[in-house]
């Protein structure tokens, strides 16, 4: 009876240590930042249906700008009215946005947002942008949200 309480006891003991050298392995990787899931998420742009980011956004923490190209594929030409930001993570607080071509965007086309931001800092990026535009055919207007992640 004694021998397996001492069979039982070096068990734990045994695989008690291996246990703990593996959890201090994995926490030594969480404080050295290699497990920071921010660095393993994948860049990307999403708006809705209709209005397709054709590219990742650029971004650039020395100009503060975001660049974003996107396509109107809604069906009808529309003009962007307006572009803003929802401030959240990187304090991107549209101040100004330049859009190449400027006018009425047609079905089918392509255009590119640069955003002025206040601040971009460098490091992981992820805002949400909100387009407003108007429908050439019905001059009603409409708000599409966005988001864009990246590193600058």
């Amino acid at each position: 009876m004694n021998k397996k309480a001492q069979a039982a006891m070096e068990f734990l003991m045994t695989y008690g240590w291996a246990i703990l050298v593996v959890i201090a392995a994995i926490a030594a990787l969480a404080y050295f930042g290699v497990l920071d899931p921010s660095r393993m998420l994948p860049e990307k742009c999403e708006f809705p249906a209709g209005i397709d980011c054709i590219d990742k956004a650029a971004i650039d923490a020395d100009a503060d700008t975001v660049g974003i190209a996107l396509k109107n594929n809604i069906g009808f030409g529309m003009t962007i009215d307006d572009v803003t930001s929802d401030n959240s993570t990187n304090g991107c607080s549209v101040s100004n946005y330049t859009l190449s071509p400027t006018g009425t965007i047609s079905n089918n086309q392509q255009v590119t947002i640069t955003v002025d931001c206040g601040s971009v800092s460098a490091g992981k990026f992820d805002e949400t942008f909100y387009v407003t535009y108007t429908n050439a055919e019905t001059s009603l207007q409409h708000k599409a949200v966005g988001t864009v992640r990246g590193r600058a």
